[in-house]
């Protein structure tokens, strides 16, 4: 799909070509490093977040002197 964007995108057919090679190369790569990977990244976007920017209580700090 990213090969068709690029080749409508640039209209050069090397650059869709060359864009399809490439991604190609990056995914046999990472399912030979690591086969779930995808599985990971694919569902990451379900789990729920750790950190709500909404729910941000800041902490206090006080130095003490003479201690």
């Amino acid at each position: 799909m990213m090969g068709a964007v690029v080749f409508n995108l640039l209209k050069t057919l090397f650059g869709g070509i060359l864009m399809f090679l490439l991604l190609y190369a990056l995914a046999r790569w990472a399912t030979k490093n690591d086969p779930q990977m995808f599985r990971f990244l694919l569902n990451s976007g379900r789990t729920r977040t750790q950190y709500d920017p909404m729910k941000f209580a800041p902490v206090t700090v006080r130095r003490l002197r003479n201690v």
